[in-house]
């Protein structure tokens, strides 16, 4: 049975090397592509990558569980990242990478291969208009798989607040999408039918994200 994040990085802290180069096997890729998203710069998501997992060294011994090992790097991350993102002009975008993997290309025709591939432009190009604070939490819901209470704690924002965004985010989103993806938006983009302001269900926009 394979260890969880938490067992690994208490062993980190007790000085096993290898606990370390686990957790960074496990979790270099995601936290590379949630950088890239933010700051859509290759080379430097590349380096930021490498300083987050360079601050979990340095400051290993102030991990405390009191949340998820997991909530604890994207926090990092988030913060290096956003300090990024406010000296440069790069733009938040989705990497090809989600694509290549959403959809396997032989079970698509040519036509909706080229549909699809517009339909992902399209909401790059939505979603970098998005403020941060509705943009960011989506990517992570959306993109990254995080729950609310995940989210929660990485922004350090009540559940609800967390909820709120990301519903309000997806109703941006529809605006923006509508003019060009009208007709087709309203089964692209929709809260669940039981969803709330706070409560918004996962179907939207994961099906199409």
């Amino acid at each position: 049975m394979s260890r969880s994040d938490e067992e690994l990085m208490r062993e980190f802290q007790e000085g096993n090397d290898t606990a370390f180069i686990t957790l960074y096997e496990r979790y270099r890729l995601a936290i590379y592509r949630f950088i890239y998203r933010k700051i859509a710069h290759q080379a430097r998501a590349e380096e930021l990558t490498q300083e987050v997992f360079l601050a979990l060294v340095r400051y290993r011994k102030d991990w405390r569980q009191e949340s998820s090992f997991k909530t604890y790097i994207y926090r990092i991350a988030f913060n290096c990242s956003l300090s990024e993102a406010r000296r440069s002009e790069h733009k938040v975008m989705v990497d090809d990478e989600d694509e290549q993997n959403s959809v396997a290309s032989d079970t698509l025709s040519p036509i909706e291969q080229v549909e699809q591939s517009e339909i992902k432009q399209h909401i790059k190009r939505a979603l970098a208009k998005l403020d941060a604070d509705f943009r960011d939490p989506i990517i992570l819901r959306e993109y990254e798989g995080l729950s609310y209470e995940e989210i929660a704690t990485i922004f350090d924002l009540p559940i609800g607040t967390v909820k709120s965004r990301i519903f309000r985010g997806k109703l941006e989103l529809k605006k923006l999408l509508t003019p060009v993806l009208n007709p087709d938006i309203n089964d692209l983009v929709k809260p669940a039918s039981t969803s709330t302001a706070t409560g918004v269900g996962t179907n939207a926009p994961s099906q199409m994200l």
